[in-house]
Parts: C-alpha cells; sequence; structure tokens
C-alpha cells in the first residue's frame, strides 16, 4: 500500500499532504519504521511539520479523518531519531 501511495505521488495523482495523511492514519505506533522508512524526505518534512502543529482538541478538517495522536507522536520520534542517525558531518 505505501509504495502504491508513493507511486501515486510521485505522479502526481495525490498531493504529498494526502499521502502524508494516509501514512499516519496507517501507522502502527509500535513500528512507524513499517511504513515512514519508505516515503520520501519531502514528505517526512511535511510529516515532521504537521506533527509540529497537531493539536488533537482542534480537528483540521470537516471531512478527513485525522490520525491519532500516539500515530503522530510516533513518526515525530520516529524521524527524528532516522534523521539524528543519518545526519553526515560536513567537512570544510
Amino acid at each position: 500500500m505505501i509504495r502504491r501511495l508513493i507511486e501515486m505521488y510521485e505522479n502526481g495523482a495525490i498531493t504529498g499532504y494526502q499521502a502524508m495523511m494516509d501514512c499516519l492514519q496507517s501507522l502502527d505506533p509500535a513500528n512507524p519504521g513499517l511504513v515512514l522508512s519508505e516515503l520520501p524526505e519531502e514528505i517526512l518534512d511535511e510529516m515532521l511539520a504537521y506533527a509540529r502543529r497537531y493539536d488533537p482538541r482542534l480537528p483540521r478538517s470537516a471531512t478527513m479523518l485525522l490520525p491519532a495522536e500516539d500515530q503522530v507522536r510516533a513518526a515525530e520520534r520516529w524521524i527524528n531519531a532516522h534523521r539524528a542517525m543519518t545526519v553526515r558531518p560536513v567537512w570544510p
């Protein structure tokens, strides 16, 4: 399913926001890497921005099912940890 979402995003059939929301909604908080490890960096960037402004008390859409708070927080932790492990030093 994730590969199909990425393909649809890359072909312009869905937006990065829609791909991000679909991924968050299918994310298992106990193992977020199953979904997140395949996503392009620009979707991970959008997901981090969404996590920073996420407030489960304030619905952002009347029509879209929002991800649960544990899904959003698990994604945020995974992305931050993943990026911390993959940062390479820049030598002058």
